[in-house]
């Protein structure tokens, strides 16, 4: 009896799973886990690539149709001029380079060009899970990257348009073909955009309002599959009519339930491609190339890195702001893979060059957890040296905390970190006529304060002249509203050593973090999830009727509980 399709599809699941669990263990990402897989079940049953090579694509249909879904052209708005213009020149310049290494090492001027392109690309999945985690996408470095990533991930659509042009480019030759193919993707994505914006949101309100999810996911998919075959029929690659089909989707009320109903199919789907793509990966090839592999990775995370650096501050920003930046985009992204996926498929590169490709990527996500860690010792260190030198201690910090007025303040509070937490809080004090002083490194943020005649200095409240330049010797509390714990311990080491009297009143995100501070002693220290939750408690306890007296004694049990777990 014939198998079918099945057992490919079930050994290959199986493998990705088994690879997901090991890089979880390992605290890295699941994509990482599934090309492993992939290289691994590749070398023992090489004949099922080919096999499950339609369900991968169908992967990466679906992963640009998310994509398009979870487009936020108002998240981009309110960093446009760093994410737009950094994002452009830093992928200009990695190409540039990476074209010129690859060109030296032997490779013809389109293979290098196609390798250099991916190389350019961040990871938009990995950098947001890792935020996520830390609790930092709302923060300036964390929507800088969003927004950065954005104008990445938008720049990939060209490119898929290109590539077949140029595989196929009839008797115009390549530039005419090419030029071609983006006149009709250009002509193909308005025509979908508007039709699209006339009829999509409104027929899936319509469906969203029978209030069944199974016809949801439905009309989702075949919103996206069908947008895809429609743009392939005329000559258009099918992931930009999927990324098109999730943009229109993006622009209507139901967009959160469709990225959250049809995401489950999309991460089993996903999973197959990045499986595929670890079939490219011949163990044989990476061993004989090894030497290249590490040096391109490396070349990769420092020049990226460095171009990512000099660009946020060219542009602005605190030298803390763009080290986090830097650092957190360093890496190569999975859509280097698809765009190396598309190009095999097409015949432009070599299964070698495939590998080489596939394997420098590889190593730089799974080198990304480390960059994240490594983001505030890099900046200690860096701003060490800054100090040395008067002209770029200027450029990297600003120079402001320099230039603040010596204002004498006594009795007041001090907020750290100008955020959401820190927003809210400032909002209150000031409305209560309350003397605090901010002190922040968005200099957007110290800009819009001192114009409304709040106390504000810009810099790094880990510093000891800036936490000083706020009158930390006088102050009656500190609040530490920013995420980041290895600074909330850095500033209340200095708040205890120069003024054991004040409050210091915390913030944390994890639980491991909350503990730690209460072994520092901080006086207060305020988880926003288990708080939210204890508002729900208490809500819940008055809609059944408990007293007063009845809930503050529950609420108190609950924090008793968590104060010891």
């Amino acid at each position: 009896m014939q198998p079918g399709l099945a057992p490919e599809v079930f050994f290959v699941l199986l493998a990705a799973l088994c690879g997901g669990l090991l890089v979880r263990l390992l605290k890295l990402q699941p994509i990482v886990g599934y090309i492993l897989a992939g290289v691994v079940f590749g070398s023992i049953f090489p004949v099922y690539g080919g096999q499950i090579q339609k369900l991968a694509e169908i992967g990466a249909v679906l992963l640009l149709f998310s994509v398009g879904i979870e487009l936020s052209l108002s998240k981009l708005a309110r960093v446009a001029k760093v994410a737009v213009i950094g994002a452009i020149i830093q992928m200009a310049f990695i190409s540039l380079l990476a074209y010129g290494l690859l060109s030296v090492l032997g490779l013809n001027p389109l293979t290098a060009f196609i390798l250099a392109f991916g190389f350019s690309l961040s990871s938009t999945a990995v950098v947001v899970k890792i935020l996520t985690d830390k609790g930092e996408e709302n923060t300036l470095h964390g929507e800088i990257m969003i927004g950065w990533l954005l104008v990445q991930d938008l720049a990939v659509i060209p490119m898929m348009v290109v590539l077949p042009a140029i595989a196929s480019p009839g008797e115009g030759g390549v530039i005419g073909a090419s030029i071609l193919a983006l006149g009709k993707a250009v002509a193909v994505v308005v025509g979908t955009l508007a039709l699209g914006k006339l009829i999509v949101p409104f027929v899936i309100h319509k469906i969203a309002a029978i209030n069944s999810r199974e016809l949801l996911v439905l009309s989702s998919l075949t919103l996206a599959l069908g947008t895809a075959f429609l743009t392939s029929y005329f000559g258009v690659s099918p992931a930009l009519g999927a990324f098109l089909a999730g943009v229109v989707i993006s622009e209507s009320q139901e967009n959160h339930a469709v990225f959250a109903e049809t995401r489950p199919l999309r991460d089993i789907f996903v999973a197959l491609f990045f499986v595929t793509l670890g079939f490219l990966v011949t163990p044989q090839t990476v061993i004989a190339n090894i030497g290249i592999i590490l040096v391109m990775a490396t070349l990769v995370i420092v020049a990226k890195a460095l171009a990512v650096f000099v660009l946020t501050v060219g542009l602005g920003y605190h030298g803390k702001t763009a080290i986090a930046v830097a650092l957190g985009l360093s890496q190569i992204g999975e859509f280097a893979f698809v765009i190396f996926s598309l190009a095999l498929a097409l015949g432009l590169i070599e299964p070698t060059t495939a590998t080489i490709g596939v394997a420098t990527t590889l190593l730089t996500l799974v080198a990304t957890p480390f960059l994240f860690r490594s983001i505030t010792p890099t900046w200690r260190k860096a701003r060490d040296s800054f100090v040395k030198i008067s002209f770029l201690e200027k450029i990297v910090t600003g120079g402001d905390r320099r230039e603040s007025p010596a204002v004498e303040y006594k009795e007041h509070i001090i907020i750290c970190g100008y955020g959401r937490v820190g927003g809210w809080v400032g909002k209150a004090l000031d409305s209560m006529s309350m003397p605090f002083v901010v002190v922040d490194y968005n200099q957007a943020v110290i800009s819009d304060l001192r114009k409304k005649g709040i106390e504000a200095i810009y810099g790094d409240p880990t510093e000891k002249e800036v936490i000083e330049a706020a009158g930390v010797k006088n102050a009656k509390v500190v609040v530490l509203a920013i995420p980041d714990e290895t600074s909330q311990e850095e500033i209340i080491a200095f708040v205890q050593n120069v003024n054991p009297s004040a409050k210091i009143i915390s913030r944390v995100h994890k639980d491991e973090a909350w503990d730690k501070l209460k072994i520092l002693k901080v006086d207060k220290v305020i988880q926003p999830e288990f708080e939210a939750a204890i508002s729900m408690i208490r809500t819940i306890l008055v809609s059944m009727g408990k007293t007063k007296e009845d809930i503050n004694e529950r609420t108190k049990r609950i924090r008793l509980s968590h104060a010891m777990t």
